[in-house]
């Protein structure tokens, strides 16, 4: 008896565990066009564009953040949406380009995140 409450019980942990690995954030579902940026080299000295492309993959490949900026300025915080991916994963190699990508849009603290799903 005992027995197969353990066995129950660590089931229904790995069921919850992978569970909470598919949650998706909750948001509104947004599209969104602008220059992808390194966030360490963009928030402290304004750092962008094509002359800065080494530079901002060199800091991106070093696990640096990266953002996506608006024609208006403003900045999001980039992930991707599948699996919890990390966003050089998925904009690596298009620091400093403008792209338009597609996902879900979270605010918490002020900060914006989008969480991608598409790049074009």
């Amino acid at each position: 008896m005992r027995r197969t409450f353990i066995v129950v019980s660590v089931s229904v942990l790995l069921f919850a565990g992978a569970q909470a690995l598919r949650a998706q954030p909750k948001g509104q579902r947004t599209t969104i066009t602008g220059e992808v940026v390194d966030l360490w080299c963009y928030l402290e000295g304004g750092d962008r564009g094509p002359a800065k492309k080494d530079c901002a993959t060199a800091c991106a490949k070093a696990g640096n953040p990266i953002g996506v900026l608006d024609a208006k300025g403003n900045l999001y915080v980039a992930a991707g949406l599948k699996d919890h991916q990390p966003a050089q994963s998925i904009l690596l190699n298009k620091m400093s380009d403008h792209v338009t990508v597609s996902g879900t849009l979270v605010r918490t603290g002020g900060v914006p995140m989008i969480y991608i799903e598409s790049v074009k």
